[in-house]
């Protein structure tokens, strides 16, 4: 179901009042540290693949956790894959937190962002939340003609199927995912690039 609100977009899939998202605090607070481009713990940022896939199979070796580390690094990849586009007053790369205040973890670019990724191949995207919502629900890739594109689907149904939860963000378009499904919003306050908080932890 869409409904039109002041030109604005909402599109509402299968969700439960009372799930149990991610704290509007801990997203407050983890976004005002990414306008501060997370200067406490800068040492999370990998400014190449080669270093970002050195440290998600580093998270495998000691934790065992291989789903988790498949969706840390399907996120993060995208930033090479598709985002990799910085301004010069921002960092390069992407900041991975697996243990943001030992319970979430946290990745982040100040990349172009989906819907500029996504422009490319479809043009009539009107606004950021429609590009999110494409981004989890299509099988869609802004590096056409290649036949790729499901990663970010992948991570919805995982997220969903083990009561993970998942909240995203790109410009002013967000989603958050849990068991019950996917609730897509437009935000007060847009990101540079994109922003994905994920708690591994949620209640079985």
């Amino acid at each position: 179901m869409s409904l039109r609100l002041d030109k604005k977009i909402y599109t509402f899939y299968p969700y439960v009042q009372g799930s149990r998202m991610i704290e509007k605090a801990i997203v407050k607070t983890v976004i005002s540290e990414m306008n501060n481009f997370f200067m406490e713990n800068d040492d999370c940022f990998s400014r190449t693949r080669d270093v970002f896939t050195a440290r998600v199979q580093s998270f495998v070796l000691e934790t065992k956790k291989y789903l988790e580390a498949a969706i840390i690094g399907e996120i993060g990849n995208n930033t090479f894959d598709h985002n990799f586009g910085f301004s010069s007053t921002h960092p390069i790369g992407v900041y991975c937190n697996v243990a943001y205040l030992r319970k979430y973890t946290v990745l982040a670019d100040y990349g172009k962002g989906v819907r500029q990724s996504l422009l490319f191949v479809l043009p009539s995207i009107a606004s950021d939340v429609e590009a999110v919502e494409i981004a989890f629900t299509r099988r869609v890739s802004g590096r056409s003609p290649e036949q790729r594109g499901n990663g970010l689907k992948f991570v919805s149904e995982a997220i969903q199927q083990n009561n993970w939860h998942l909240y995203f963000q790109s410009g002013s378009g967000s989603c958050s995912i849990d068991r019950n499904g996917i609730q897509f919003a437009e935000e007060a306050f847009p990101v540079v690039g994109c922003l994905a908080i994920i708690d591994f932890d949620g209640e079985k």
